[in-house]
Formats: structure tokens, sequence, C-alpha cells
């Protein structure tokens, strides 16, 4: 899980490379990174071994007034009116959207399966260039309206963040090396599959751009990251589509956010071949069967198996094993058949 680093949407390369360019807004949020590193620490030891009583994961919103500092202010929550805030308001319907797509497709009761309310705080910081999911609530930064703006708005955004809270309950994925990847990967694979929901889209139609929402005109790309041509949205991007290409350095908690490239080409690549609902029901029940260390061959294996159960249980097509294992292998994950 995002236990010691809190799961930000933008890579810490990137605001660093941005802020040699003289952005004093990724150089408050990187500086912010440091400082509470390790402030909740303490909570996230507690949070998997918790009781929840099972509830409505109910939405409560709180303004942070540009403080560095959660949970000042409440200002809306479940079955509450639309306020004078729009990126309150923002943030309350993004979350909604999201907690409804995990129950409604999978069943699954807010990020923990037994309600836990969703959490969102908006404001927070000083030209805060980041959004995170710390283990138990979501916090979004106004951006510096240089390079970044309003977090809490971005489907994708908020879709990415609090599937880490769904990674963080049913396989609790390390956040370091490829498990740290795999825990990057899911987030951007749902991030996408909510977006095109959310705007309604075909993978035809759709950018398969995370973060495309967010970054402003003056910043140096499209994107934050492609799914469909990763390493290609920014100038600073520098994550690989192949193994060949793996980065070994450790960086990045040893390139979670860089090496995640992979299986999302992997994943795009699925979709074209057997289709965006295939593809998520197969993703989701392999979320499920995956545990702390697993590695990108272990996820190609578990994906297999699920596909075949899915397609003996004809929830899928018939040739959703073959496309997946097509797919992998074009970014070099293989797998002997189990």
């Amino acid at each position: 899980m995002c236990k010691y680093h809190r799961c930000h949407i933008v890579p810490p390369y990137i605001l660093e490379e941005l802020a040699k360019r003289g952005s004093h807004g990724c150089k408050r949020t990187l500086n912010d990174s440091h400082r509470i590193l390790q402030k909740r620490s303490t909570a996230l030891n507690q949070i998997l071994i918790e009781d929840f009583f099972v509830e409505n994961g109910d939405r409560l919103i709180y303004d942070c007034k540009n403080q560095f500092q959660q949970r000042i202010s409440l200002v809306l929550q479940e079955g509450g009116s639309k306020i004078e805030d729009e990126v309150a308001n923002a943030a309350y319907a993004t979350s909604g959207f999201v907690r409804e797509y995990y129950r409604d497709t999978f069943g699954l009761n807010s990020v923990n399966g037994e309600g836990m309310d969703l959490v969102s705080n908006v404001h927070f910081g000083l030209d805060y260039n980041n959004a995170y999911w710390d283990g138990d609530e979501m916090t979004y930064g106004d951006g510096d309206n240089k390079d970044f703006k309003d977090f809490a708005s971005a489907i994708d955004v908020v879709a990415h963040e609090l599937t880490h809270g769904v990674t963080q309950f049913l396989a609790n994925l390390e956040y370091y090396g490829q498990s740290g990847a795999l825990n990057e990967h899911f987030s951007d694979v749902f991030g996408t599959i909510i977006k095109q929901q959310y705007l309604n889209q075909t993978i035809a139609d759709a950018d398969w751009l995370i973060g495309d929402l967010v970054v402003t005109e003056h910043f140096p790309g499209v994107a934050i990251r492609s799914m469909s041509a990763p390493g290609t949205a920014n100038d600073y991007d520098r994550q690989p589509d192949h193994m060949k290409n793996y980065y070994t350095g450790t960086a990045d908690n040893q390139g979670v956010h860089i090496n995640s490239g992979i299986p999302n080409k992997a994943f795009y690549l699925s979709c074209q071949e057997i289709g965006i609902e295939d593809c998520a029901l197969i993703w989701f029940q392999t979320l499920k069967s995956l545990w702390r260390t697993a590695n990108f061959k272990d996820m190609l294996v578990i994906l297999k198996r699920e596909g075949q159960k899915l397609v003996e249980e004809k929830r899928v097509g018939m040739g959703a094993v073959a496309g997946i294992e097509k797919s992998f292998r074009a970014v070099g994950i293989e797998v002997q058949v189990v």
C-alpha cells in the first residue's frame, strides 16, 4: 500500500524538472511532500486492522483554505445541496461517480468494500501541484495555474487516486519496485476506464491520457501520462513501453510511476484485442487475487487464470486469454502456461 509514500498523481521527477525551470509551485509541492512524508504513518499502520462498520461510502468534502492541513472546514456532505465553491461541488460529483462505478460494476461498497466514508480535502496548500491518497482520505491542490490547475475536477485524477484505496484494501501492493508499478498501473487502468464512462467515450474516441485535464497550456506536454503511448505525454515523461527499456534505478521508489508504462501499454493493447469491458472485469478479478509483492509476471499469470475462469463462466469473450497474452508479449512480458 502507499504506507510511507502518499500516492500522488504527478510523479516527483516531473515536479523536479519543472522546479528546475523556475516553478515555485512545484518547488513548494516537493518541499511539502518531504516535510510531511511521515505525518500519517501512525494512522496508516492501523488502517488495515481497524474494524469497519458496514455503511454507505458517504462523501465528506473539506475546505483546507489553502493551508497545508487537512479537514479544516466541512463544507459539503452526502445528500447536501451544491454550494458556491465549484471545486468542492466537483470533488463531491467526481468521487460519487467513482463510488457508483465500483458499486454498480463490481458490487464493491466504497474503496474498502465495507462502506468507508470518502473524505476529500480541496484547496490544500498554496499553489499545490498535486493530488494524493494517503491511506484513508483524498487531498487535492488547486495547482499554481502556471503548469497545473484544479485537480479535484478531473475525473481520471479522482478515479486514479481513489483506486489506490481500492488496491490498498484488495491487494495491499507494496509501493516499491514492480509491485509499486502495479499499484500505479491499476490506478491508471481504472482511471482511464472511469474517465471513458464519465465522458461517454468508446475506446476509439478516447485519448487514453491521464491528467490531461489538470495541465495548462504552459505545461510542456499534453498530459501527465499516456496509456497508449507511454513516454510521449510530456517533455519529462520517462515511461518505457517495453521491458527492454525497463528502468532499473532507485528514483521514484524504484520506478513506480516510470515502469507502470509497460503494463499500461499492455492494458491498452488488450482493450484493442478484447474490449474494455472484458478487460475491466478481468483486471478487477486479478487485483483481488494479487498479493503485496506481486510482480509483472505474477500479474500476467493471474490475468490468464482469472480470464480463463471468466471465459468458462461466459462472462467474457472466448478470445480473452489469447488477446491478453498477445498484448503482454508485445511489451516483453511472457509466462508459461499454468
